[in-house]
């Protein structure tokens, strides 16, 4: 079978050659940009400075390469733009913890007297900047730069300012890195812009100039409650923008793409849910299950979506709204015991992630408690498809290369590579 095929049986829930896998093919698989030099080194790949994919993160575009390397079978087509507004279309060198890296050309970074570094967005240091990387620091923070949210003169279109259709200028970027990628004959995964449904990462504003609306991570998180009829204007913008760009895409690409990336907002927290399953289904439900709806009726894509966290109580409602794939699957989060999700809800929807703990065992255990981790878990949840290899989230900073080698050995010898 191919890598799209693979993949494509994954969501048909049928058990295919091999379980496919996924490194770096979407926005939360990512490998951290000094790790990923450290691997290309391991597997004497070429050496070149790693692209930086998003400068919140500090991930790496995945090169061909290393792709082969690791047995990938998901190719993210990269984004046009990351989190602070940055353009990844030319690149500039840069220095990340003696590294050196390659980050977008129209990023701007300013050294502070304390040997940390600020980031504009969008590139404009007219304004205040919107990221801090501290020094000895491994990641850009947000800052909160927006006035405080005033109820009685509130305007939607202020929250939704981060939320564009998706640009000309950003289909031909895609439609490029379409033409370089069809032939490997991966599953194709893109993001067509930004609509992110209340994600966190985004409610700050970090690539807007001067962010408008309700910007504070807390106060967000209580807006539903406190807010819900201006919430719910929010997401009804943010909804016919996604579908406008999913238009846009669909006449370009057609079935060409295999995955669409909706949103990473997070409802979940190491203790369990965020909310209360009422919360979700009145708040959030409609929302998704419109934007669901119009995907299934008008393509062939699969919907993937990201959620951190304990949501075992949430999963029905996010099935039933039309999603046919969860990451990163944090199976240490309260309620998250890998069989017990692929029993109840493994021929519901396909868990991409839950591969190795990245809290815990891949960066602080041994290369053989990682193998372990990683068979017991390909064992569970490979029965029957429905499964997409993957780390619980991105592989961090300082993780050992042994551990890395280790689980990618060890899915190798479980689909029988070696």
């Amino acid at each position: 079978m191919t890598s799209k095929e693979r993949v494509k049986a994954a969501f048909a829930h049928k058990e295919a050659d091999k379980v496919p896998v996924d490194f770096g093919g979407m926005s939360c698989s990512n490998i951290n940009a000094i790790v990923m030099r450290q691997l290309r080194e391991y597997y004497g790949l070429p050496k070149m400075p790693v692209r930086i994919k998003d400068m919140s993160t500090m991930v790496g575009v995945m090169e061909r390469d290393l792709m082969d390397a690791l047995g990938c079978d998901v190719r993210e087509l990269d984004p046009y733009g990351d989190t602070f507004g940055n353009s990844n279309i030319a690149w500039k060198e840069w220095e990340y913890r003696g590294d050196t890296v390659l980050v977008p050309s129209n990023c701007v970074l300013k050294k502070d007297a304390k040997g940390g570094t600020y980031i504009y967005p969008q590139g404009d240091a007219s304004v205040a900047p919107s990221g801090y990387l501290p020094a000895g620091g491994f990641y850009f923070d947000n800052l909160q730069r927006s006035p405080p949210f005033d109820e009685d003169n509130s305007n939607p279109l202020d929250q939704v300012e981060d939320y564009p259709i998706a640009s000309d200028e950003m289909l031909a970027f895609h439609l490029k890195k379409m033409g370089e990628y069809k032939n490997e004959k991966r599953a194709i995964q893109v993001t067509p812009g930004y609509f992110g449904l209340g994600d966190a990462n985004n409610i700050p504003g970090p690539n807007v100039k001067n962010p408008k609306g309700i910007r504070d991570i807390a106060e967000w998180y209580t807006a539903p409650l406190l807010y819900p009829e201006y919430v719910h204007e929010v997401f009804d913008i943010e909804n016919e923008r996604a579908i406008e760009s999913f238009k846009k895409y669909y006449d370009a690409f057609g079935n060409d793409i295999d995955v669409l990336f909706i949103c990473g907002t997070d409802f979940g927290s190491q203790r369990g849910p965020l909310m209360g399953v009422d919360t979700f289904r009145t708040i959030f439900m409609p929302h998704y299950k419109k934007i669901c709806d119009w995907v299934h009726r008008n393509t062939e894509w699969k919907i993937l979506k990201h959620c951190c966290g304990g949501i075992f109580p949430l999963l029905p409602s996010m099935i039933e709204a039309g999603i046919d794939a969860i990451n990163p699957v944090q199976c240490s989060a309260e309620g998250m015991d890998p069989k017990k999700l692929k029993d109840t809800y493994g021929k519901d929807i396909v868990f991409w992630g839950g591969g190795v703990n990245t809290q815990k065992t891949l960066p602080f255990g041994t290369p053989e408690a990682v193998r372990t981790e990683v068979l017991e878990r390909l064992e569970i949840f490979s029965k029957d498809g429905g499964y997409i290899f993957n780390t619980i989230h991105n592989i961090q900073a300082n993780t050992p290369i042994p551990n890395i080698i280790a689980m990618v050995d060890a899915v190798k010898e479980f689909n029988g590579e070696r």
